[in-house]
């Protein structure tokens, strides 16, 4: 992998976008990253590693990777386009942030981002848009994750330091991140899994044997069995079988003896069980046999009770047979008889009916007439006959009523109408004199609403003067306020930075008066003196009170930041000066020499008031305009109103014209009909028209003219006629009921006379009189029936052979019997018992011995595989008595990984350290218990004596862990398959090297150089920069830090 160029924008300590050419600065193949502490030197690597990886390495936290100095609008990203083999990608990513909102305000999640091209010759393509898709691309061309490629191509000399005097488990942590030992842990994993299965196996078997060792126990104590049938106070034989479960032959042999002794029990309790059986058998036999012939004697004796009662009720039983006879008779003609009721009912009530009929047509029929058609009276057919002949005479008299006051009605609308449309024509011109009016008025308001809209431009450039002087007064009072308070703090600084000078100075000059003394202290008896070179001391100096340098470097670091407190403090108070200065400068060319706020705020509040009114007045335009728009609508309706009426007042008149004409021609027409109508039987004869409520002379030229209306009372007439038809109508249908009914009542009076002759009664009363209801007639018949069912049982009773039998016999002793027959149960049931207890007992003892001898059979092999799985297990574990070392299988790979990034180590470490240092693998037993297996020792082959690493000096240290590093590098990339890495960073370090060694250092660096890789050392060492000409400086400033490229070559800097 070559890196091309990296782009980085507000990220880490980079508020702006920073860019390195790396095809200019590897040109050389050796390149220096340089800059003060904290300026950023490893945040390029982090960002390298960010690109790739969506992380940064080591501890750091990734939630600070975006820059606290760039803007919060600024977006971070980083691109880095590189080569992996023979292809060419470019990977842009940008991690997840905040950033203001466009609208209002907050700030809004922006999520992380990620697009990964590649170049495929005609140009950039885009691979993935997803961080998972972009990640397992980026794993396929390199290989190794994060934390591998972080150790390879970023070589961290304080992890690598650490690494190398660190125990075996810290080692073990870094080498299983760099190694792939997964297959290896699996096989450790597998074994403790079989460990687990086998203990498991054991443990199920010794169960199983306690299980079945238990059941014995309860088998043997269920029957009473004992070992030694002889010696029934010896221990259980669970006991004993217990005590000897480690030998199968002697457990079958006491199992054998244990079948033995349930088998003869088995056998007694089956003959028990046969004579207990035949004994039970014979005693309930004689039992139910007793029990019988006491049941049948109870028998006879009840029989004869109850033939004593019946003979008793015989004469109330033969008078219930009689009444139930007559009324079973008296059922049968019951439908005749209720027919008969029922006609007799009905012929009665249309009876009354029809003379209610007929008083009810007579009283609605007009006396006078009454009396003329006497003779008609009783004829209802006729009197419906002539009634319906005027129906549509009477209807015709309601309709011209009903019309007429319909017209009435439209001629009192109309008349109405006339009124309304006067009223308007005289309102008329009032209302629209006053539109008029007001129209002028609007008029004259939106005169000055364009007056107000005309100055608004010019109050609303006064108010915003008047409002700028304002601010600018504000501002110069401030200024000044500001001016004094940082002079002040300017001349405090400058006092305070002249007293720490005096102190330094005071030091110094004490320092300077002190060095006799603490030459002195230097002096030892017999050594020359540093200064007169005498070997004899007789008065060395003495200062109690000595300046030490520690207190006179206290003092000078005090000075200098005094000074620089002292120098911003000038540099604020400079500022605020200007910025005074110009202030009154602008307020000058405002015309304003003095500030005087209180005035400034008066005309800037004067302006502004000015300003909103004739804005308001300005504002008012549009409403006034649609003022006099509606006033000048509202004239026009007024006219169009006034004509309206007009038309609507002819239009009146001639239809109310009209209408009275039609009304006369209606009063006509009722005139001819109330003539006919005179002839209807609901009309009285001697009133005529009087009695409708008409009239002659004066009355009818009245309504001619079309004053009254129709006659009042042609509604009224109509309902008379109508009801008289009706109580015509209904007379008639009643005299028709009338006589249907008495048909029928004589009909069914023959039919039933007839039926209860035949049924044996003299009468139709009689055969009424035994009717009794069904229920009543049901009751007397289950009485009749119970009286003899009850007499014929007892008799059957009394006849039965065996009762006479069981009477004739000696009377049993029921108790004696009973009392044998449950003794013999009981007998009976023990045995049954013992019986089943014992073959339960045989049973179980059979099932338990399978099985307790299987298990038995079964302990020896899976005990004996536990063993050897324990043993593996443990030893792959790194435990066990024959793992001497504690070595986990996995470390035991580890080792030989470590092994062999030692060899690859010593190659450089013998270059840089002229050959005397090498490092060694130990596999060592660790103290305590520790693992072991990961130890590395340092051979000094100039002695030929091995140490501990932790004996190295700084430089020493800094050269064994860069080789380590480089090694463990080059055993990784052979891990993975041979990658080639084409760019490599060594972090940190340098400061510890003399000159010679630092030369070593750096041939060993140039000579990685082969085949085209590029070296990049992190470092702030300044002796670097003058071997090294291919430099990457960072500065950092208070704003934030840049980069800058310094190559042979080059053109321009990042």
């Amino acid at each position: 992998m070559r890196i091309h160029r990296l782009r980085a924008t507000a990220f880490g300590p980079f508020p702006d976008e920073v860019t390195v050419d790396f095809d200019t600065l590897t040109a050389a193949g050796l390149f220096l990253i340089h800059g003060p502490t904290g300026a950023g030197k490893t945040s390029l690597l982090d960002a390298i590693c960010f690109a790739l990886f969506a992380d940064v390495p080591g501890v750091r936290d990734r939630r600070g990777i975006v820059s606290d100095h760039a803007a919060p609008t600024a977006t971070p990203s980083v691109e880095l386009e590189f080569t992996c083999g023979t292809r060419r990608f470019s990977l842009y990513r940008s991690p997840a942030h905040t950033r203001p909102k466009k609208r209002g305000t907050g700030t809004i999640e922006n999520p992380a981002t990620v697009t990964l091209s590649e170049h495929d010759g005609a140009g950039w393509r885009v691979v993935s848009n997803r961080n998972d898709e972009a990640a397992e691309v980026i794993h396929d061309v390199l290989g190794m994750g994060k934390e591998q490629f972080a150790k390879v191509a970023m070589l961290p000399q304080g992890e690598f330091a650490a690494f190398l005097t660190a125990k075996d488990d810290d080692r073990r942590a870094l080498l299983e991140k760099l190694f792939d030992i997964s297959r290896f842990a699996d096989v450790e994993d597998w074994l403790v899994a079989q460990r687990r299965e086998s203990e498991a196996a054991v443990a199920a078997v010794r169960s199983g044997v306690d299980t079945d060792l238990a059941r014995l126990g309860d088998v043997v104590a269920a029957v009473g069995l004992v070992d030694d049938p002889a010696d029934s106070g010896s221990e259980h034989l669970d006991d004993r079988l217990a005590a000897s479960s480690d030998s199968p032959e002697a457990v079958r042999a006491r199992l054998d003896a244990i079948g033995t002794q349930l088998d003869a029990q088995l056998s007694e309790a089956m003959v028990a069980l046969d004579v207990a059986v035949s004994a039970e058998a014979l005693a309930s036999v004689r039992a139910e046999h007793a029990r019988t012939a006491v049941a049948l004697r109870a028998r006879a004796t009840s029989a004869r009770s109850t033939l004593a009662a019946l003979d008793a009720v015989e004469d109330d039983i033969a008078t219930v047979r009689r009444t139930h006879d007559d009324a079973r008779r008296a059922s049968g003609v019951r439908g005749h008889l209720d027919t008969v009721q029922r006609a007799t009912t009905e012929a009665a009530q249309h009876d009354s009916r029809l003379d209610l009929a007929r008083q009810q047509a007579a009283a609605l029929v007009p006396a006078a007439r009454n009396a003329e058609e006497d003779a008609d009276a009783d004829d209802p057919a006729d009197l419906v006959a002539r009634l319906r002949a005027h129906d549509d005479t009477v209807r015709e008299l309601v309709r011209l009523e009903a019309q007429s006051a319909a017209r009435a009605e439209r001629v009192r609308t109309h008349q109405l109408a006339v009124d309304h449309a006067g009223t308007v024509l005289e309102t008329a011109d009032a209302d629209r004199a006053a539109a008029e009016q007001r129209a002028l008025e609007v008029e004259a308001l939106l005169a000055d609403t364009l007056e107000a809209a005309a100055a608004l431009e010019g109050a609303a450039a006064a108010a915003q003067a008047a409002r700028q002087r304002l601010r600018l007064a504000e501002r110069v009072v401030a200024s000044e306020v500001t001016v004094g308070a940082l002079a002040e703090a300017a001349a405090t600084a400058r006092t305070a930075a002249q007293d720490a000078r005096d102190h330094e100075q005071d030091l110094v000059a004490r320092r300077l008066g002190q060095m006799a003394a603490e030459l002195a202290e230097g002096l030892v008896d017999g050594d020359s003196c540093p200064v007169c070179g005498s070997h004899e001391h007789p008065a060395p100096a003495i200062d109690a009170d000595r300046v030490t340098p520690v207190e006179l470097d206290r003092a000078r670091a005090r000075h200098a930041t005094l000074v620089l407190q002292h120098q911003q403090a000038e540099s604020e108070a400079a500022s605020a000066a200007a910025l005074l200065a110009d202030g009154l400068e602008t307020l000058e060319v405002a015309s304003v020499r003095e500030v005087d706020l209180g005035a400034e705020r008066a005309a800037a509040s004067e302006a502004e008031s000015r300003h909103t009114d004739i804005r308001r007045r300005a504002g008012q335009q549009e409403a006034h305009e649609r003022a006099l728009a509606g006033l000048r609508a509202e004239v026009a309706r007024i006219d169009a109103s006034v004509t309206e009426a007009r038309r609507d007042l002819a239009r009146a008149t001639t239809v109310a014209e009209q209408e009275l004409a039609a009304e006369a021609a209606d009063q006509a027409a009722v005139r001819e009909l109330e003539a006919v109508h005179d002839l209807c039987p609901c009309t009285p004869t001697t009133t005529g028209g009087a009695a409708r409520g008409g009239g002659t002379g004066a009355g009818d030229d009245d309504a001619a003219e079309g004053s009254p209306p129709v006659s009042s009372s042609a509604r009224e007439l109509s309902r008379r006629h109508d009801r008289l038809v009706t109580a015509a109508t209904a007379w008639l249908a009643a005299l028709e009921h009338r006589e249907t009914a008495h048909t029928r009542l004589a009909e069914s009076t023959a039919v039933a006379v007839e039926a209860t002759t035949e049924a044996g009664f003299d009468s139709l009363e009689s055969a009424t009189a035994a009717l009794v209801p069904q229920a009543a007639l049901e009751r007397l018949g289950d009485r009749v029936r119970d009286h003899d069912r009850a007499r014929a049982a007892a008799l059957a009773v009394l006849d039965d052979a065996a009762v006479r039998e069981a009477e004739s016999a000696p009377e049993p002793d029921l108790e004696a019997v009973t009392l044998a027959a449950q003794q013999a149960r009981s007998a009976l049931l023990e045995a049954q018992s013992a019986q089943t207890r014992v073959a339960a007992a045989a049973s179980s003892f059979s099932t338990v011995r399978t099985s307790l001898v299987a298990g038995l059979d079964a302990a020896g092999p899976t005990l004996e595989r536990h063993h050897r799985v324990k043993d593996l297990a443990d030893t792959f574990a790194g435990g066990g008595v024959n793992n001497t070392l504690r070595m986990r299988l996995t470390s035991y790979v580890l080792a030989a990984r470590l092994d062999k990034v030692a060899q690859l180590a010593n190659e450089r470490l013998r270059i840089m350290g002229d050959g005397r240092y090498r490092l060694e693998h130990s596999d060592r037993l660790a103290a305590r218990g520790a693992r072991s297996g990961l130890g590395l020792r340092v051979l000094d082959q100039w002695t030929g004596v091995t140490r501990e690493t932790s004996t190295l000096s700084g430089g020493e240290a800094f050269m064994a862990s860069l080789a380590l590093a480089l090694g463990l590098a080059d055993a990784v990339r052979e891990e993975a398959g041979g990658f080639d890495l084409g760019t490599l960073f060594v972090d940190e370090g340098f400061g510890t090297l003399d000159d010679e060694s630092l030369e070593q250092v750096i041939s060993v660096l140039d000579s990685l150089r082969e085949g085209g890789r590029a070296v990049g050392v992190v470092s702030h060492v300044g002796e670097l920069r003058s071997r090294i000409t291919s430099q990457l400086a960072v500065r950092k400033t208070a704003s934030g830090s840049t980069v800058a490229v310094s190559a042979p070559g080059a053109e321009s800097a990042a």
